[in-house]
């Protein structure tokens, strides 16, 4: 975190339950922060906050009955905290003992505002979830139904030519040298197994002289789209491994020429069904790269032609389950789309490793790697049903009212002087562009985020860090509005950007709010984004509302005294 004026310690007791020395015990070291469980695993989402550490600040910070307001609800995560609250984990009960805190625990109303249509529909469906087992039966169904119908999209040989499935497949760039022109895969030039390693360097085929990867050209193509007819030159890509299973046996190998001509045979004349999967062009901004992003002009570019025919499939057949479900279903589809579907899922190597490991895309951006992964659709999205039946069950029968708006929160809703207290994560300047990232979900709901509200640095978008400021202005005058005199809010934040810190204070101070102090949201397991910056852990400030209440000064004083 950059240099700034604010102070490192608070003690402030005015409008809250808590003595200001309870209070100021949770701020007095970081709080860990967890990035597992049912509840966190179930969706990726960018700069996504542990509930239960959002739910002992609830609990503490307010009484039961309280409103709690997040005008930036991203993945929902303050009011999924909020229902947590009247269904404590034991988890929550260790970190209050850890704190020697006493909360109060029971039912809380929240209110979040998500720009993000799809950020608005997975906050909806985890604070208001469905009967895990009626939900778990449903997409069972999905699942089955579209294995009966499509099953054969991933059909692959055994290495003893015996019946087995896809796992996932790996495809690869095509590099052209720069000494003779030779073409060569990317998998062929560099990758070692057993162990593992992607060299940086090779031996051109051809010439043997020495090339480094890095200084090859990519070869290209130009085919006909089979979804709109026009002609795409894109970076030319061939199926180099296959990962397949058995029974109970997992297998790898070379494709053959069954894997290449089932390959073919899909991208030339796609099932029908695919015909009916989004074709929206692509709204690139900050996140566009010329040279692996060639070609990728519409949302279906970014997919193999056999994933988005299971794609559209699943997406079709949400319509034939109970309609009280289908949100629910929707959120299980989209949670692998983005992250798993698409040709931005992608291999690392590891040292020590016997293979290549499979990852998702990397959250935050649209990286196409040299190495992209295609994985079975139908059974991932089968795997992560278990997850989110878990996920619902452990808020399902919480009294915790929660309501989720989707639109823009520099217009709330509210009556003035309504909310107890205020949890908020709002965006990070340039750290994250949101709307880019979130419209190859949104495409398939068929609405996307309204970027001339969203809250961004983005040349893109043609809003710099003041532009960025002033829409977080707008947003805290009316969270100032609707706060009453006496609350509290405590804001996650961070940014490598002094100019972006400054923006936010000054948002902050315009709008009354006088910041009583910080600790920070310690994150293990860091984002890419988080580790590349050299950021695991977010600054929380602690902020009261200026229009009201007692000076911090007095309270602590009385506090001492007491």
């Amino acid at each position: 975190m950059p240099t700034t004026s604010l102070p490192t310690t608070w003690f402030w007791s005015g409008g809250m339950r808590n003595s200001g020395a309870a209070v100021a015990q949770l701020y007095q070291r970081p709080l860990t922060a967890v990035r597992s469980g049912p509840l966190y695993n179930s969706f990726s989402y960018p700069t996504k906050i542990d509930a239960e550490a959002i739910a002992l600040f609830i609990a503490v910070h307010t009484e039961p009955g309280a409103r709690v307001l997040d005008p930036f609800g991203g993945s929902g995560s303050t009011g999924i905290a909020a229902r947590l609250c009247d269904r404590p984990t034991e988890r929550m009960h260790s970190l209050a003992r850890e704190l020697s805190l006493k909360p109060e625990w029971g039912p809380r109303e929240a209110v979040l505002y998500e720009l993000s249509p799809v950020g608005a529909l997975l906050a909806s469906v985890m604070c208001d979830p469905p009967d895990p087992d009626a939900f778990a039966r449903a997409a069972g169904r999905l699942v089955e139904a579209c294995e009966q119908d499509l099953g054969w999209i991933y059909e692959a040989e055994g290495p003893e030519c015996d019946d087995g499935a896809l796992r996932h497949a790996v495809w690869s760039e095509v590099l052209v040298t720069p000494c003779c022109g030779a073409r060569i895969s990317l998998w062929d030039a560099a990758v070692d197994l057993a162990p593992t390693a992607v060299r940086d360097s090779f031996a051109c085929p051809w010439c043997h002289a020495p090339v480094l990867v890095k200084e090859c050209d990519r070869a290209v193509e130009t085919r006909v789209d089979p979804f709109t007819g026009e002609a795409v030159t894109q970076r030319a890509r061939r199926l180099a491994q296959v990962y397949g299973r058995t029974g109970k046996r997992t297998w790898s190998r070379p494709p053959n020429s069954s894997d290449i001509a089932l390959v073919d045979r899909i991208a030339d004349a796609p099932p029908g069904i695919a015909r009916t999967a989004p074709s929206d062009r692509i709204n690139w901004g900050d996140l566009r790269r010329s040279g692996y992003h060639l070609g990728i002009e519409r949302i279906h570019h970014l997919y193999t032609p056999r994933n988005l025919t299971a794609m559209a499939a699943l997406w079709h057949g949400i319509e034939d389950a109970p309609r009280g479900l289908r949100d629910a279903l929707r959120l299980l589809v989209l949670s692998y789309n983005a992250a798993h579907a698409t040709q931005l899922t992608r291999v690392v190597a590891k040292q020590g490793e016997r293979d290549l490991v499979v990852t998702g895309a990397q959250t935050g951006v649209l990286y196409l790697s040299g190495l992209p992964v295609e994985k079975n659709v139908l059974a991932g999205v089968r795997r992560k049903i278990s997850t989110f039946a878990k996920a619902f069950a452990i808020t399902a029968e919480s009294s915790s009212a929660v309501r989720v708006v989707c639109g823009s929160s520099t217009k709330l809703d509210l009556p003035s002087g309504s909310v107890d207290y205020v949890f908020t994560d709002p965006p990070f300047g340039d750290y994250i562009p949101y709307s880019e990232v979130n419209q190859i979900n949104e495409a398939w709901l068929g609405v996307f985020t309204d970027r001339a509200e969203e809250a961004i640095v983005s040349p893109a978008q043609g809003k710099d860090v003041a532009a960025y400021g002033e829409l977080l202005s707008r947003v805290f005058a009316e969270v100032a509005r609707v706060l009453r005199p006496t609350g509290l809010a405590s804001v996650v934040f961070h940014s490598s950007s002094p100019a972006v810190w400054t923006e936010l204070r000054n948002a902050l101070a315009s709008q009354g709010f006088i910041t009583e102090g910080t600790s920070s949201l310690d994150r293990q397991q860091p984002t890419f984004k988080q580790a590349a910056s050299g950021a695991h852990s977010n600054t929380m400030l602690l902020l009261r509302n200026g229009r009201g209440g007692p000076s911090s000064s007095a309270n602590v004083q009385r506090t001492e005294e007491a």
